[in-house]
């Protein structure tokens, strides 16, 4: 979720307080305990999502927050009539925010083969020769990738909305909206198929080159397709039962009477949503600037067969890759990307590739979870995940590092001297650190009989692949 998008809820929350008409006096304590539970939750949430914002948790976190706190202001004013009212506008926002990352993680794999799967057989079917490594496909002009934004999971969420959404607005029974989640589902799956199966086909008869050209094209009619497709259904299922909503008749019952509600009440939430932005921006600024502690990695040109390799999409703001043969005949790769300080976003997106999530995709398969090994680089401790992949047949050492730059004057103040990205989130809270520089570097290294060989020649490598 955005800061800006916070910013606008709960200013279009004040306006809900502040609205209110003449009836029943104020509602039960249980509404106002929750109310204001939510209020100072908003505190904590908001403090530790200004430098951690791809925490998925604390996304929710903050959703829920405006929804209870939207849905509470709501009852004051009308009632339950009126929550029954607008629940469901108000809690549509939460099927904006992002799935919890192993559920995600889940599907993008799963979706990813299978996918992969029909899209060979029906190659195949059409006569054109293709082979399936992993989440590749394997035409005569060459591999195919089938990445996150083709496996499905951004046009399925997209589906689960709209479906969500129809069921609502043609009044459809509980029944009929769990079948119309399902046939979001089967329709987004399928319109992905043909998607991948037309560039597949294009790559085919046209070359890799041709994929760019009706890459985003594709993905737009196949949005659109979906969407007009699972309209259709539901407008097929409905047109004999679509009933109009009718008037509420009027009733001198207290649950129907709009309620007067408290401007004290709505101008001390406003004073302390005010306090909580003011004094998070205050505390994060107050922390900024000094030198930062940092280092960079350099391509080793001087290696055996060196090559660089070639990175269509730019990820980062710096970006390099290359792979290598050592002298005892080990086959190194390495890819780098920095994000540069500011946004929020390069958070985010340098912890959205990492190796267990991305590798599959190219026929790797995870072993060996190792977890942090440190290595020493003149003064500086580096941290790297390590993981033991099996690819082909041959054994993979993989070594990846996340690192967020730091100011030296917060170093001493550090409780640990190894990588938990959940503990720098929290210190980085503690130590008023807020949108630095990130970058990634992910080694493969391939030609050793054991983890302890690629970890000993990982440390003897680094010497020379870092700059500080």
């Amino acid at each position: 979720m955005t800061r800006t998008f916070w910013m606008l809820s709960t200013l279009s929350l004040l306006s809900a307080c502040g609205s209110g008409g003449s009836g029943a006096k104020a509602s039960s304590g249980a509404a106002k305990w929750v109310f204001w539970i939510a209020a100072l939750a908003f505190l904590p949430t908001w403090l530790v999502e200004q430098p951690n914002p791809d925490w998925r948790g604390l996304s929710w976190l903050l959703a829920l927050d405006i929804v209870a706190l939207t849905l509470c202001a709501i009852y004051f004013v009308g009632g339950g009539s009126w929550v029954r009212l607008f629940a469901f506008s108000i809690c549509f926002i939460l099927t904006t925010l992002p799935w919890p990352r192993g559920l995600e993680t889940f599907l993008i794999q799963g979706l990813m083969q299978i996918v992969a799967w029909v899209t060979v057989g029906l190659l195949n079917l059409s006569h054109i020769a293709a082979l399936q490594h992993g989440n590749l496909i394997e035409v005569k002009t060459g591999l195919l990738g089938i990445d996150e934004a083709c496996s499905g999971v951004r046009s399925l969420q997209a589906s689960v909305m709209v479906s969500l959404l129809l069921g609502e607005l043609y009044r459809a029974t509980f029944r009929r909206r769990i079948l119309f989640l399902v046939a979001g589902i089967l329709i987004a799956f399928f319109c992905n198929v043909g998607r991948t199966f037309f560039l597949s086909w294009t790559a085919a008869q046209q070359g890799i080159e041709a994929i760019p050209k009706w890459h985003d094209w594709a993905g737009i009619i196949e949005l659109g397709i979906c969407f007009f497709v699972l309209w259709g259904y539901v407008h097929l299922m409905c047109r004999n039962s679509l009933k109009l909503p009718q008037p509420v008749p009027a009733s001198s019952g207290t649950d129907r009477a709009p309620r007067p509600f408290s401007w004290k009440l709505a101008i001390s939430l406003g004073v302390w949503l005010a306090l909580t932005i003011i004094g998070t921006e205050t505390w994060y600024r107050a922390h900024e600037g000094g030198q930062l502690l940092q280092w960079s990695f350099q391509l080793p040109i001087s290696k055996p067969k060196f090559q660089t390799l070639s990175l269509p999409d730019l990820l980062g703001d710096e970006q390099r890759a290359a792979s290598w043969t050592e002298n005892d005949g080990s086959r190194w790769t390495a890819f780098f990307f920095k994000w540069a300080a500011g946004p929020p976003s390069s958070r985010i997106l340098a912890r959205l590739h990492r190796p267990e999530n991305c590798l599959p995709a190219a026929g790797y398969k995870l072993q060996i979870d190792r977890g942090i090994i440190t290595v020493r680089v003149k003064d500086l401790i580096i941290p790297f995940h390590a993981m033991d992949f099996e690819c082909d047949g041959r054994q993979a050492y993989v070594f990846f590092c996340l690192w967020q730059d730091s100011f030296k004057s917060s170093q001493q103040l550090r409780i640990r001297d190894h990588w938990d990205d959940r503990l720098v989130g929290l210190e980085s809270v503690l130590l008023g650190e807020r949108n630095l520089a990130q970058q990634t570097l992910e080694i493969v290294v391939f030609g050793y009989s054991t983890s302890q060989e690629a970890d000993n020649a990982l440390r003897r490598q680094m010497d020379e692949l870092i700059l500080l």
